[in-house]
């Protein structure tokens, strides 16, 4: 997705259009909570979240919304990473060992 969306950035940026793609982190659905029962390492994912909770849904809109506004009029080819800091925080673990 992030390939496309670059892709797609340099195409139709010409045009006068954007485009830029979401990735939520731990999101507080029924589907969420499904897959956190079924996939244990989840929880362990959650602990590390820098922000100490689930992300909900208003979270991932509130984000979306601003991707649609004019406020991000000089955005586009890039992915908007939803997620209370817990790649950064698997990242910089990781960087540690």
């Amino acid at each position: 997705m992030h390939r496309f969306v670059r892709r797609e950035a340099v195409r139709i940026g010409p045009l006068g259009a954007r485009v830029c793609s979401v990735s939520p982190g731990l999101i507080d659905t029924p589907q969420g909570r499904q897959e956190s029962a079924s996939h244990p390492g989840m929880e362990l994912l959650l602990r590390q979240t820098p922000l100490g909770r689930l992300g909900r849904s208003e979270d991932v809109a509130a984000a979306v919304a601003f991707l649609l506004s004019s406020e991000a009029g000089f955005l586009s080819g890039i992915d908007l990473l939803v997620d209370g800091g817990v790649c950064a925080a698997v990242r910089t673990r990781a960087g540690r060992m």
